[in-house]
């Protein structure tokens, strides 16, 4: 259900303005509307410090703590932050270091273990060493006193030639610069490099036990940026301000009370939204359909104010498309076991119960359907019912209950449209359409089920198109009441007909991933046991991904366009947002 709203002015005094946002806060019921929304922005600073912040946290959020070992670490939240980020941004520099350090050994790999410092000794005392790599062979051409061959790769001789006179170039070997660091170098250096970036990491653990510290003062900055945006929303007028928002209906007295007893001098007044006005939607459902609210926050939806609000039905429908999609107890009771194991763990960590407790009431309706259809893990280990999904007869009764539901879907989106409408002839319009729906459902079964045509269709066709051709715009001109209702009919009968057929992709999905479990199956069966066992795992978890893939694919689209388009909705709402404490 979306909640009534009443839009509310407060007018006050500028040097009241603080005490009364503060107060406002505090009641945390009024969603502010900015009276200009493109000035309402955070200032520079305090955004750069909530990214620093959220920055930190993420740093140290994966990091196992350990116990503060130097005093000098508590330190107000701010600096944590800082040094946290510090830590991270030294971290980087230095592992980007290490990756190039152990590329290096690589181009120095042939010249062997040669010390820098020997061959620099050598120099020192008149000596001319250069390095060479020639063709295997061809190494005496090099006129030098004498010559170390180092290794042979690849039929070429990489060596080092050392003489007391200077070596002259010869076309038979190419002249090699001597590598800035020997390998003893970079491994030394890899070594320092490893050692710091240890100290870091215990540092950063370190700092990671006061990471409540961090995410209060995170929390608190954000306070702070909306506390700045509402300042910004408001209107000001020389010693006055102005302040426009919306709150529950049912919340206006007790905001005009609670002001009238903090003493504070301002005006209040309340009023009804206009027809062009778009509240927030602040939507109020009962116990039982309120997971399915998470499911919006998810995919970025919310009903316009002057939209329904669909979730007594969105939950039970997307139910049973999910458990038609799984098609499988196993996968439905896999998926039970491991949410309810993670269940307390998830919710401490921050995870919203109500989108646990959607999965859970989802995957119930998969194992409840696996059970009905006897299908486990793509087999039938335990039969409880007579019903053979593989069968023709199972096939034929499957698809008919996909069209069933179609019928039924979009038969409940026109009933809706006539309970939100006044009662007048146009009502007998959104009547027709729920004949024609049964007209076209018995019409989907003769085309693709190839079952009889029942006698009632034709005329039920019949009645129903009358009704939409007479009543679709109600005018004593018959032109003008006839025109448009063939133009409705136009535009819209064929869409009835490609809807209904549409639903089969619940049983065409959920056959797709029973058999490729079979396969799976059948695949693994003649291995031995532990590389079964690795497959079957594997395939099985993959198949259960695709199947969550399908849900959101097929499931929440029934729902979120046949069944929207036919009930007329936009999601064309945003979400009430109070201004509060968080």
């Amino acid at each position: 259900m979306i909640t009534p709203m009443k839009k509310v002015l407060i007018a006050g005094r500028a040097t009241d303005r603080d005490k009364v946002l503060c107060a406002l806060r505090d009641e945390g019921i009024v969603h502010v509307e900015p009276v200009y929304p493109e000035l309402v922005a955070a200032p520079p600073n305090l955004q750069k410090q909530i990214d620093q912040a959220a920055k930190a946290i993420d740093s140290v959020a994966k990091l196992k703590p350990i116990p503060e070992k130097d005093s000098s670490l508590k330190v107000s939240p701010a600096d944590l932050v800082e040094q946290v980020n510090g830590l991270t941004e030294e971290r980087a520099r230095l592992q980007s270091e290490l990756m190039d350090l152990k590329k290096q050994p690589d181009s120095v790999a042939p010249w062997g273990r040669i010390h820098r410092e020997d061959l620099d000794g050598l120099r020192r005392a008149g000596l001319a060493v250069e390095f060479f790599i020639c063709p295997d062979g061809l190494q005496d051409l090099i006129e030098a006193e004498l010559i170390h061959i180092v290794t042979k790769q690849s039929g070429l001789v990489y060596l080092l030639a050392i003489s007391r006179q200077p070596i002259p170039s010869t076309a038979a070997a190419t002249r090699i610069l001597q590598p800035q660091k020997d390998r003893f170098q970079l491994e030394q250096e890899q070594a320092n490099l490893t050692a710091e970036l240890d100290h870091i990491e215990d540092a950063l653990r370190a700092l990671a036990a006061r990471r409540d510290a961090m995410k209060a003062f995170h929390a608190e900055l954000e306070q702070n940026k909306r506390f700045a945006e509402v300042e910004l929303s408001l209107m000001s007028e020389g010693s006055v301000f102005v302040l426009k928002g919306w709150l529950p209906a049912s919340a206006a007295f007790s905001l005009e009370s609670n002001f009238a007893g903090k003493g504070l001098s301002i005006g209040i007044k309340f009023s009804d939204p206009d027809t062009d006005e778009l509240p927030p939607t602040k939507l109020q459902n009962p116990w039982w359909c309120r997971p399915i609210q998470v499911l919006y926050k998810v995919l970025g939806i919310t009903p316009g104010y002057h939209e329904v609000d669909i979730s007594p039905f969105f939950l039970p429908f997307l139910t049973i498309f999910t458990a038609m999609l799984f098609a499988d107890a196993g996968y439905g009771l896999v998926a039970l076991a491991a949410l309810l194991l993670a269940y307390k763990p998830a919710t401490a960590r921050g995870v919203p119960k109500d989108l646990l407790q959607l999965f859970l009431v989802l995957f119930a309706g998969v194992v409840s359907y696996g059970l009905m259809t006897n299908t486990y893990f793509g087999e039938t280990l335990i039969k409880l019912t007579s019903f053979d999904s593989m069968s023709p007869d199972g096939e034929a009764f499957l698809k008919k209950c996909c069209f069933f539901l179609g019928a039924l879907h979009i038969s409940i989106a026109h009933l809706w449209k006539i309970r939100r409408a006044p009662i007048g002839l146009a009502s007998l319009a959104e009547l027709g359409w729920v004949l024609f729906v049964w007209a076209m459902f018995a019409l989907v079964n003769v085309l693709v089920l190839g079952e009889t045509q029942p006698p009632w269709m034709i005329p039920l066709f019949g009645v129903s198109l009358g009704l939409v051709l007479v009543f679709t715009s109600p005018s004593w001109n018959p032109v003008t009441a006839l025109s448009r209702g063939l133009g409705s009919i136009a535009l819209s009968a064929a869409a009835f007909l490609s809807d209904i057929i549409s639903y089969i992709r619940l049983w065409a999905v959920g056959l797709a991933g029973g058999i490729l479990a079979a396969s799976f199956n059948e695949l693994a069966g003649p291995l031995p046991l532990f590389f079964a066992v690795v497959i079957l795992v594997a395939a099985h978890f993959m198949n259960i991904a695709l199947c969550m893939v399908a849900v959101f694919a097929h499931g929440v689209r029934l729902n979120l366009l046949e069944f929207s388009n036919h009930v007329g909705m936009e999601w064309s709402g945003r979400e009430y947002e109070p201004f509060r404490k968080n």
